[in-house]
């Protein structure tokens, strides 16, 4: 069996290049919430030095800022494209295995390699034709020699058709020779110095080492790590349908809050976005729970954490309910006097919505909760988002985030996509920008 790998090449950028093409050719970062740090490069601002997860007030040091086009992150967009290309996928291949927002794990199609790569060649094109978005895609033996083929197939300007097969043993050995240790998937910077400490600067060095000797060094997961590259395929699918066990809904502020109310509408937000991710998976949480903290790196500053757990009466994906809870469990942790940079909200124990376990004693109506919010979310469907929402939160929240780089302009996308996973129906589908 050979696994393949879809990745999209420097996928965010490549989604900002798709609603200004202007941005072609010109160096272009995007950067993480609050603008922090670099999160996706173009090849151009690769070629001038930025490394990945620079903090934004530092691309100085690298080049002089006036030249990178830096954009502030729209994720919301990017998940959007991102789900377009998974459908492509998912009409042409099997076993798609979601990775990431950019990758794509799945079985290669056919046995042989020739028509592997002039089958997948072509998906490279229609994904482009379709989406905008270029895509290289690796396949190998196992899901780690796929991810270091579609670095190759990405990086490397010989391979015009960003499809890069690794299958015969001597091709595969010359790869590891040329792959630096910190490229090898599963392999972090930790582990990095530790094995460059012992001059093991190549993936095919750490191929090399003995097994038991891994183990005994490290963990099984690293030694799996290594027998994968040896081509033993290691790993098993993981399935799309397996349910999540919990859901969070985090962020850092924009600037230090002190207002106790300004904090509170941030949980409130967070519990409410929690409920919303519930009801579209189907589910009803159990327990919530809502944490605060300061900002640790400010000295000047006196630092508070804390955080609590409440168990629902009865298991919901009710917004008033959730937001009712988060409330309790903020004022249960919420002291004066101190800064805070940063809140969120965990729901667990989440069950199907169609079988869990009621309270004799609740005297809410979860019937007409279940209607209310149903009737909710089809409005903001139709209408927006936040176009119903709930009374305390505030219009203009200081907590929000600071993205001050997005793109201005008025023009409107259109793809010509997928509408279903399983239909080869086409539409087009507008997105205004």
């Amino acid at each position: 069996m050979l696994y393949a790998l879809a990745d999209c090449n420097n996928f965010f950028v490549s989604c900002e290049r798709l609603f200004n093409p202007s941005l072609n050719g010109k160096p272009v970062v995007v950067l993480s919430n609050n603008d922090g740090c670099v999160i996706s490069r173009s090849n151009e601002a690769k070629a001038l030095g930025i490394p990945m997860g620079c903090p934004a007030f530092k691309i100085k040091e690298y080049t002089d800022p006036r030249q990178v086009i830096a954009l502030s992150a729209r994720h919301i967009v990017y998940h959007d494209i991102s789900m377009r290309i998974m459908s492509i996928l998912a009409t042409e291949v099997e076993n798609v295995e979601i990775y990431s927002v950019d990758e794509a794990f799945f079985s290669a199609p056919y046995p042989d390699i020739e028509r592997n790569c002039e089958f997948l060649t072509d998906l490279v094109k229609k994904i482009y034709r379709y989406v905008g978005i270029p895509v290289s895609i690796g396949i190998a033996p196992t899901r780690t020699l796929a991810k270091i083929a579609s670095h190759h197939a990405k990086k490397d300007p010989a391979c015009t058709s960003r499809v890069r097969a690794l299958t015969h043993p001597d091709d595969i050995q010359s790869v590891l020779e040329a792959t630096p240790i910190c490229d090898v998937w599963g392999i972090g910077r930790r582990l990095t110095d530790s094995l460059l400490s012992r001059g093991i600067n190549t993936a095919a060095k750490f191929a090399a080492m003995p097994k038991a000797l891994v183990r005994s060094l490290y963990s099984v997961s690293v030694e799996r790590t290594q027998r994968e590259l040896l081509c033993e395929d290691c790993t098993e699918p993981v399935p799309n349908t397996t349910t999540r066990k919990s859901i969070m809904n985090s962020r850092t502020f924009g600037k230090i809050i002190y207002d106790r109310d300004q904090v509170s509408d941030a949980v409130l937000y967070f519990a409410r976005q929690c409920a919303k991710h519930l009801r579209d998976e189907h589910s009803v949480a159990g327990t919530i729970t809502v944490y605060v903290r300061g900002d640790y790196y400010r000295e000047d500053l006196p630092f508070y954490s804390n955080s609590c757990k409440i168990r629902l009466a009865t298991p919901s994906s009710s917004t008033m309910t959730l937001v009712q809870y988060a409330l309790i469990a903020f004022n249960n942790i919420y002291k004066q006097g101190y800064a805070y940079r940063k809140a969120g909200v965990l729901v667990t124990d989440l069950q199907p919505e169609t079988g869990y376990q009621m309270n004799l004693f609740d005297s809410t109506d979860t019937t007409k909760q279940t209607n209310l919010m149903k009737a909710i979310d089809k409005i903001n469907n139709m209408y927006g988002t936040d176009c119903v929402k709930l009374a305390p939160e505030f219009s203009h929240a200081q907590w929000k985030a600071n993205q001050s780089h997005f793109q201005k302009t008025d023009s409107q996308l259109h793809f010509y996509g997928l509408c279903h996973p399983n239909s080869l129906k086409s539409s087009i589908i507008g997105i205004n920008i």
